[in-house]
């Protein structure tokens, strides 16, 4: 379905993704995107978004790069969530979810019926449909996450890209919406690639994880063979230890002096 051959993005000259390659499309699979800050995450997903374009190498969807899709016809396919979509303004849930379904419209176009249905299915996904009626400025942080994935999924997308969801949620927050975005790929069967600062988390329900370094892709792997102490003390520069516990493994940072 996705496949990146060689991508490169750079920032005024400074190198932010360097020849980066891989492949995604399994059905259902969830990719976890890791790295330390500044090692080419967000710049990742949005090339593969089509935020930004490769400096080189290139990008292609469905067997087509990128450039060659039209705008609205990518928008149905495909579903990105920035890490700040939108800023907080006295907007219902349901209006917000039913924005996603905007590439489906003509132009001038007001929602219908059927797609009002769609934005409450999506909403119901999420475990948001008692948020329907209430306003952005009135969630809690974790609360407006679940409603900006609805709009997301509100498109039926085959390939949702996320960066950083689970980001500024407390530690119960984490896991639901962790284990939300495994629902969100087993149920609807599409691919989501997900970038992530909490190691532990992003691993616990993800099939494979791609670890950024210094803007290249320096490992693609499943979550077994980068929760390693090894892997932690490489790519993070953290003296780790590793558990087993609940059927998964975590990293624990080692705290003796």
């Amino acid at each position: 379905m996705l496949e990146a051959d060689r991508i490169s993005y750079a920032y005024a000259g400074a190198p932010a993704v360097r020849e980066a390659s891989f492949r995604a499309g399994e059905r259902g699979e969830l990719i976890a995107v890791i790295g330390p800050n500044g090692s080419g995450k967000s710049t990742l997903l949005k090339m593969l978004a089509r935020v930004v374009s490769p400096s080189s190498g290139e990008v292609r969807f469905e067997g087509k790069p990128l450039q060659e899709w039209h705008a609205r016809e990518y928008a149905r396919r495909v579903g990105y969530l920035p890490q700040d979509p939108d800023p907080v303004f006295p907007m219902r849930a349901i209006d917000v979810v039913v924005s996603g379904r905007a590439p489906f419209l003509a132009r001038f176009q007001w929602e219908r019926d059927s797609d009002y249905d769609e934005a409450e299915r999506a909403l119901a996904m999420c475990d948001g449909s008692h948020l329907a009626d209430r306003y952005l400025d009135e969630m809690s942080g974790g609360e407006r996450k679940r409603v900006f994935l609805a709009r997301v999924l509100a498109a039926s997308p085959s390939l949702i890209l996320l960066d950083e969801p689970l980001a500024a949620l407390d530690i119960a927050h984490i896991q639901q919406f962790a284990l939300l975005l495994r629902d969100v790929a087993t149920s609807t069967g599409a691919t989501v690639i997900f970038a992530a600062h909490d190691v532990n988390w992003a691993a616990a329900y993800s099939d494979r994880m791609l670890v950024m370094d210094h803007g290249a892709l320096a490992l693609d792997a499943p979550p077994s063979l980068v929760m390693r102490a090894d892997a932690m003390q490489r790519f993070f520069g953290l003296d780790a230890a590793v558990i087993e516990a609940g059927g998964r493994t975590w990293i624990v940072p080692r705290t003796e002096s």
